[in-house]
């Protein structure tokens, strides 16, 4: 009885002792055998033939190294990752940063745009009353909160072997909304006309405008803004001058095949306010496929900065546009 006793508590102690002293040093592992088993317990002992492990349901148990396939050990990746920075630059990481480049660049690739290529017959009636031909292509895009607008434009025209047209230009627009109806823009612009004697004009927009109609069917938008405008020109000196601007453009789409829009824009010099500028462009535009569509276009450039006969320009174009 003694004996029996004498036993038990000494093996209660080895336990109890293991216990404490594997507890908070030894480390819990799961033995992999080569026949496909698993075993989890604590590791006491790791040698190079020999691990003694401390099973809960069988207890402590010495085993070759020969019959263990891998040792896995749970607890020291767990901890291993928590001792890890929390925002590692690790290759995800740069590959989420590229492709947040990427979102961010590809409004500028052109890849999704609407793009709509126009050639068309142009009549005009100013300094001289001509026919002549349109190039015109127009790209636009929008993206979430941002809308984006391309343009360009080249008029080229003979009348009788003399050159009566060549006027080029182009423009990009981005708005982004900043509140429901709400948003702002920048528009960049250039032009050159050789037939009014401009060489280079350039111009840098910025402007507030809100969307009082905004349906499938029909928007509408206006605002105000400032601008600064570099014109070289041939009849005087290279300028630079500040004008405030206030503009309105319509969208308005009568049926699946017919839309209607139009632009308007008045620009006053801050120094000299009766030198103004009116710019007003309408158009119609009927689909006759998905691709293919017929316009008629009016526009009205005064330009009250310019001499005699150079200030106006008005345009009627009728031209036939390929989508794509």
């Amino acid at each position: 009885m003694q004996r029996r006793l004498y036993i038990l508590i000494t093996s209660s102690l080895f336990l109890f002792t293991s216990d404490f002293a594997t507890g908070s040093t030894s480390e819990e592992v799961v033995l992999l055998f080569a026949n496909g088993d698993r075993l989890s317990g604590l590791l006491l002992e790791e040698g190079k033939e020999l691990i003694t492990i401390n099973s809960k349901f069988l207890g402590k148990l010495t085993l070759s190294r020969t019959e263990i396939k891998k040792i896995d050990r749970p607890k020291s990746k767990a901890s291993a990752d928590q001792e890890k920075p929390s925002n590692p630059p690790t290759l995800s990481s740069s590959k989420k940063n590229r492709a947040s480049l990427v979102s961010l660049l590809r409004p500028l690739t052109f890849e999704e745009w609407k793009k709509r290529l126009e050639f068309g017959m142009t009549t005009q009636s100013g300094r001289r009353d001509k026919t002549d031909f349109s190039f015109r292509l127009n790209m636009q895009r929008r993206v979430e909160k941002n809308q984006y607008r391309f343009q360009s434009r080249y008029l080229y025209g003979k009348n009788r072997g003399e050159k009566t047209t060549d006027k080029q230009n182009a423009s990009f627009r981005w708005r982004h909304d900043i509140a429901p109806g709400v948003f702002y823009q920048t528009d960049s612009l250039y032009s050159a006309d050789e037939i009014k004697e401009i060489d280079l004009d350039l111009e840098q927009r910025f402007g507030l405008g809100y969307r009082f109609i905004d349906s499938d069917a029909l928007k509408l938008s206006t605002g105000a803004g400032v601008s600064g405008r570099l014109r070289d020109d041939q009849t005087m000196d290279r300028e630079f001058e500040y004008l405030f601007d206030l503009f309105e453009d319509i969208d308005y789409r009568l049926s699946e095949r017919l839309r209607i829009t139009q632009d308007f824009r008045i620009a006053l010099p801050l120094s000299e306010t009766d030198q103004y500028l009116i710019d007003f462009r309408a158009a119609m535009v009927t689909d006759i496929t998905e691709s293919l569509d017929l316009s008629i276009r009016y526009q009205l450039e005064y330009d009250n900065s310019l001499s005699g006969d150079r200030r106006e320009d008005q345009r009627l174009i009728s031209a036939i546009g390929y989508s794509f």
